[in-house]
């Protein structure tokens, strides 16, 4: 007979973000504190001698041209008045309706078609043709960020192979990466 056994049930197991890296800032650096749990791979640019996150938002369904919502992950820590965009189009989203245990769904209508799974990043104003990411990025994360634990230090990473299924990054914000490729 086991005395004391208590039983607890395994931590859920964490994708690879990261297939390969090749280059890293020597000891990281300090990221401003973040308002959501952000994974590795997350991409950040230079805010007043700190780093911030870029958000990123993956699709979970696709979107057509005439939709007023999209659904994605649960954890982008997107929030009402973020600019979401895809391409150099980005809109402010106007609500967020977080009741859906694997989704949240945000009010927004993008005006294009997207699949589901991509990855659409935080600009920095709405746009029909010029939208940017809200930071100039310069790494990405190479450790996960806990919300609302103050500035945190990180591993920051400027070249690498990430994987594009689990990446939390978008294209678009990869692409002015020249050294991280999404494989």
């Amino acid at each position: 007979m086991e005395v004391n056994f208590k039983h607890n049930d395994p931590a859920a197991v964490e994708p690879i973000r990261i297939e390969q890296v090749f280059a890293e800032k020597p000891g990281g650096g300090l990221v401003e504190n973040p308002t959501f749990d952000a994974p590795a791979t997350t991409a950040v640019g230079e805010k007043d001698g700190k780093f911030a996150l870029i958000k990123a938002y993956r699709l979970v369904a696709a979107v057509a041209a005439g939709d007023t919502t999209i659904s994605i992950a649960k954890g982008s820590g997107v929030a009402v008045g973020d600019v979401i965009a895809t391409g150099k189009k980005g809109v402010a989203c106007s609500k967020v309706d977080t009741s859906a245990a694997d989704k949240d769904v945000v009010t927004v209508t993008l005006g294009v078609e997207v699949a589901a799974g991509k990855v659409l990043y935080q600009a920095k104003a709405a746009s029909a043709d010029a939208a940017t990411p809200l930071f100039t990025p310069v790494y990405v994360t190479g450790n996960g960020l806990k919300a609302n634990e103050g500035d945190q230090p990180v591993r920051l990473i400027n070249g690498a192979n990430l994987r594009k299924e689990t990446a939390n990054i978008a294209s678009e914000v990869a692409a002015l990466l020249p050294t991280i490729h999404l494989v």
